[in-house]
C-alpha cells in the first residue's frame, strides 16, 4: 500500500471524548492525528432510544432465566444491521480513506467496500464470556458471537490489545492476520518532561482504582487497610472509580472519589493528583486487576499489588521487580505485601523499575508499530 495519508475510524463511542472506553478512542485517533495523518471520526454508539427500550424491558426478561445473560441491545441483530448502514454511508461520504479502522471487533466494514478493514480491540465477545464470566454462551449470546466472529474473519487485520487474547484468537479464527504489538499506557502527561513525578518516600497513600466489577479487591484492601492502620498511623486510601454507597461502612481515612472524568478539568487534576500521592497502587480483584490503570500507576513511578492475572503475566512476567503479587486476594497476604512496600529499603528502586517496564507503552510508539503493518501486509 502507498503511504498512508487518510483513514476513517469508527468507534463505539465519541472519539474526541477522553472519557470514552478508557480514553482509547481518544489516544488512537490523537496519535494517528499528530502523524499527519487525516482521520475521519465515525461514532457507532447504539441508539440511545432503541438502548432503552431493549434493556429495561426485553433484556430483562432474558436476565430472568439466565442472571449472567450479557445479551444487551449492543449486541442484537438489529443494531448490528442499523450500524452497517452507517458504515455504508460512512464509506460514501469518506471515499478518499485508504483504510477503515473499527476499534471494536463487534462491526467491521468486510463485505462493504474493497478498501481494507482493520480491527483493533481488547477482547472478543466470545473470550469475555468464557473467560472473566468462566461460562459458554446461551442460544443468544451465540449469535452475538457469530456476528462479531464474521467480522473478524472477514477483516484484513486484527490487533488484540492483550497478548493472552491473541493466542485465543489465532487458535480460534482461520484469520492468519492477527498481531499483538504491546500495550498502552492511556496517560496525558509525558511524565519524563513534568512536574508530576516526585519522591515518593514519604507518601502515605493507598491508591484505587476501579469500578463495581473489581468490589472484591477494593473491599479485600479496606480490611487491609483497617488492619495496617495502627502500625501507619498518616496512611490513607483513595478508591477511584467507588463511591460510599458501594460499602456498607468504611474506616476512618478512606476517601472514594467515584468515577473521575478525564475530559472534565477539575476531576483530571484530582485524578492525577491522587496518582503524584501514592505510595502503591493495589487491586487484587481476582481475574482482571485493572490492567489499563496499573500500568498507568508504573508509567507514574508507583509500584503496584495486584493478583497474578493471564494478561499481566503475559506481559510482564511471573516474577516482578516493581511490587507483588497477591495470589488469592487475602486480607493476610495483601496485608503482609503492603508492608513489604511500605517498608521496603530500596523504596526508590521500585518505583523506577514500575516506569522502566512501561516506559515505552506510549501511544506514539504502539501507533507507528501498527501503522507497520498495515503499509507491509495492506
Amino acid at each position: 500500500m502507498e503511504k498512508i495519508r487518510e483513514v476513517t475510524v469508527y468507534t463505539n463511542e465519541d472519539s474526541k471524548l477522553l472519557s470514552s472506553w478508557s480514553n482509547v478512542p481518544f489516544f488512537f485517533t490523537e496519535t494517528l492525528l499528530s502523524k499527519g495523518i487525516q482521520v475521519n471520526r465515525v461514532d457507532l454508539s447504539p441508539s440511545p432510544i432503541l438502548n432503552q427500550i431493549f434493556n429495561k424491558s426485553i433484556w430483562r426478561v432474558f436476565r430472568a432465566f439466565n442472571r449472567q445473560n450479557t445479551y444487551t441491545y449492543f449486541r442484537t441483530l438489529l443494531h448490528f444491521l442499523i450500524t452497517r448502514a452507517k458504515t455504508e454511508k460512512a464509506i460514501r461520504q469518506f471515499g478518499h480513506a485508504q483504510v477503515h479502522i473499527f476499534l471494536t471487533f463487534s462491526f467491521s466494514s468486510a463485505g462493504l467496500t474493497e478498501k481494507p478493514s482493520v480491527l483493533f480491540c481488547d477482547w472478543t465477545y466470545d473470550y469475555y464470556i468464557n473467560h472473566f464470566q468462566n461460562r459458554k454462551p446461551d442460544l443468544l449470546e451465540r449469535q452475538g458471537i457469530r456476528r462479531e466472529d464474521s467480522q473478524i474473519e472477514g477483516s484484513n487485520l486484527v490487533f488484540p490489545l492483550f497478548p493472552g487474547v491473541a493466542e485465543y484468537m489465532k487458535a480460534r479464527y482461520k484469520n492468519r492476520n492477527i498481531f499483538y504489538l504491546g500495550n498502552v499506557v492511556n496517560s496525558l502527561y509525558d511524565v519524563t518532561s513534568s512536574k508530576i513525578t516526585m519522591d515518593r518516600s514519604k507518601a502515605n497513600d493507598l491508591l484505587f482504582v476501579g469500578g463495581r466489577k473489581y468490589i472484591d479487591g477494593a473491599r479485600t484492601l479496606i480490611q487491609a487497610y483497617a488492619g495496617l492502620k495502627s502500625a501507619y498511623p498518616n496512611l490513607q486510601l483513595h478508591l477511584i472509580g467507588m463511591s460510599e454507597k458501594d460499602f456498607d461502612s468504611l474506616p476512618d481515612g478512606v476517601f472514594c472519589h467515584g468515577y473521575l472524568d478525564k475530559g472534565k478539568e477539575k476531576e483530571r487534576e484530582l485524578y492525577y493528583s491522587l496518582f503524584q500521592k501514592a505510595k502503591v497502587f493495589v487491586n487484587t480483584t481476582p481475574a482482571w486487576g485493572s490492567f489499563s490503570a496499573a500500568v498507568e500507576a508504573m508509567y507514574y513511578y508507583i509500584p503496584v499489588i495486584l493478583t497474578p492475572f493471564s494478561e499481566f503475566v503475559e506481559t510482564f512476567g511471573k516474577e516482578i521487580e516493581f511490587g507483588f503479587y497477591c495470589e488469592n486476594n487475602s486480607v493476610e497476604q495483601l496485608s503482609k505485601a503492603i508492608r513489604e512496600v511500605l517498608d521496603h529499603e530500596s523504596y526508590p528502586a521500585l518505583c523506577r523499575r514500575a516506569h522502566e517496564a512501561v516506559k515505552d507503552f506510549t501511544w506514539s510508539v504502539y501507533i507507528d508499530k501498527l501503522l507497520a503493518i498495515m503499509q507491509e501486509k495492506l
